[in-house]
């Protein structure tokens, strides 16, 4: 499991946030926008990711300015686990 560096985040950065899926917000916490930025207990950088096409876990994907991942051989970033089509997620950086 990785742990996040900022407790504001809610769920851990290994979770997928299936289509329809709530997130689990905290009276004055701001869900994170697509796009958004964290790191976890290992320094990887994490960014708040949403997926138009199913990816399997470990996938290689590249994400656009608005959080857009989609599969890309040379992509800099993975998918912690599978994600359905629609689903929300922090994808983490191939290296740190």
């Amino acid at each position: 499991m990785a742990l996040r560096t900022n407790p504001s985040l809610g769920t851990d950065l290994d979770t997928v946030i299936p289509p329809g899926g709530m997130w689990l917000d905290v009276n004055s916490n701001v869900s994170p926008q697509y796009g958004d930025v964290s790191f976890d207990g290992s320094g990887y950088k994490r960014v708040w990711a949403t997926n138009a096409a199913e990816l399997a876990s470990g996938a290689k994907i590249a994400i656009d300015d608005s959080g857009n991942a989609t599969a890309s051989d040379s992509g800099t970033f993975t998918v912690p686990a599978e994600a359905p089509a629609g689903s929300s997620f922090w994808a983490k950086a191939s290296a740190i």
